[in-house]
């Protein structure tokens, strides 16, 4: 969906402090794009099992993210959950921010080599 590009998904407290938005200027400064997605009740609602019977949260479903629709964002939700970040938005007492990247754009497409896409962006924002 992304190509050979990064995405971010900032949570509630990651999106107030401008994250998401201060990596992608770091990887315009670089040249290492990164897309902004956002993470909707959707996603949340996907990770959640349906049936009760086996797990409280799923990590995913028979098809491909790139056959599933918002298949980059609900791993997202997933990992908020499980990580029990979901009880740490921004109204909560004790707000933690989190941004989730999607880094399979730097996979490469098999049997070409991997970019390592995102990782000049990172060190730009973390270093300056």
């Amino acid at each position: 969906i992304l190509g050979p590009y990064s995405a971010i998904m900032d949570n509630g407290p990651a999106k107030a402090a401008g994250t998401a938005v201060s990596v992608q200027a770091a990887g315009d400064k670089v040249g290492d794009m990164f897309e902004i997605s956002t993470i909707r009740r959707e996603d949340w609602d996907f990770v959640k099992d349906k049936s009760g019977e086996f797990v409280s949260v799923l990590q995913c479903n028979n098809a491909a993210s790139s056959r599933t629709p918002r298949g980059h964002q609900f791993p997202a939700a997933f990992m908020m959950t499980v990580a029990g970040l979901d009880k740490h938005m921004v109204s909560s007492d004790q707000p933690l921010k989190y941004s989730h990247l999607d880094v399979a754009g730097s996979s490469g497409n098999l049997p070409d080599p991997t970019t390592g896409a995102a990782v000049n962006a990172i060190v730009k924002y973390f270093l300056g």
